[in-house]
């Protein structure tokens, strides 16, 4: 089970890197550069994302389908992230009372089950599709990528 959450973080922060996240980090000494409209280049997740698709020596047509899949498995994430707002209200009115209302607390766990079993879901799909467009040396190179950890996804 934990397993399934550190592999549904990695896929959550590969799709969050595809739409392109940008954090401005300021004291890299110079990498980077302030482009159109003062925004940050260089460095950001598109670059982070771009970086994995050359690793991967990627056709179109299978870069396609990755963007696609991403795409996919952020949506179903962004319900999580609405879930997580939600679970703080309700653990609010749980703690108000005189006492603990449990009955709150287990219509929060049961909704949690459901959302988890929604982006588990999604990430079966999502992965599916990503394994199934690679090659066997893609696959391959994408698995000890991810072995690696983030360094080893960017190639740093």
């Amino acid at each position: 089970m934990f397993g399934f959450f550190i592999g549904a973080a990695c896929l959550v922060g590969l799709a969050a890197v595809a739409r392109g996240h940008r954090h401005h980090h300021y004291g890299y000494g110079g990498f980077g550069h302030h482009g159109h409209h003062g925004h940050r280049r260089g460095f950001g997740g598109r670059f982070f994302f771009r970086r994995v698709l050359e690793r991967l020596d990627t056709t179109p047509g299978q870069e396609k389908v990755i963007r696609e899949a991403i795409h996919d498995l952020r949506d179903e994430a962004g319900s999580l992230r609405s879930e997580v707002r939600r679970t703080r209200g309700d653990l609010a009115q749980a703690l108000r009372g005189p006492e603990l209302d449990r009955a709150v607390l287990d219509r929060v766990f049961a909704k949690h089950d459901e959302v988890i079993e929604k982006l588990r879901v999604s990430l079966l799909t999502s992965a599916d599709k990503v394994h199934s467009t690679l090659d066997e040396q893609q696959r391959k190179r994408l698995a000890d990528m991810i072995e690696s950890g983030p360094w080893g996804l960017a190639g740093c």
